[in-house]
């Protein structure tokens, strides 16, 4: 085989070897996200915030920074007992992406629905359901494994 070859060989098993990592990466990402649509269902503000790191920050619908795990649970037991209170999440992760070994970008589209009331400044398609886009930068830690360091919420009109 020339050098040619075997380097090419060798970049290919490399590029193999590391799919299958990535791969194992993204589907606990995205498990990872798509337990938020059960912390939803079970109006639970702090199993929503879980997996967000201590000192995360969180971008809202209204453009509000919530500053750490603790304001994003009580943020979101808020939510759940008002304007959102009786509402089902429906969470499709749209793309990863890899930023290297231990960080990543995550971008899923939500849905939430059976809401009463659209709440003032939110888009209305008067179905009853509020399409957002929210994109997710997440840490992988030694301990914790993957978290939320860093996510914004976007209301998407049309959808």
């Amino acid at each position: 085989m020339t050098r040619k070859m075997v380097f090419l060989t060798g970049m290919v098993g490399l590029m193999a070897f590391s799919g299958s990592v990535v791969a194992g990466d993204e589907a606990a990402i995205e498990q990872l996200l798509k337990a938020k649509e059960s912390a939803w269902s079970a109006a639970d503000g702090a199993g929503w915030a879980r997996d967000y790191q201590e000192d995360s920050v969180v971008v809202n619908l209204a453009g509000s920074r919530l500053e750490g795990r603790d304001e994003n649970a009580q943020r979101h037991d808020s939510v759940f007992a008002g304007p959102f209170a009786g509402t089902e999440l429906d969470l499709s992760v749209e793309h990863i992406e890899m930023l290297g070994d231990d960080r990543a970008l995550a971008v899923a589209k939500l849905a939430v629905s059976n809401i009463e009331s659209m709440p003032e400044g939110l888009p209305d398609g008067g179905d009853g359901i509020l399409h957002t886009r929210m994109s997710f930068l997440l840490e992988q830690d030694a301990d914790a494994g993957w978290q939320i360091r860093f996510a914004q919420n976007t209301a998407v009109s049309p959808y």
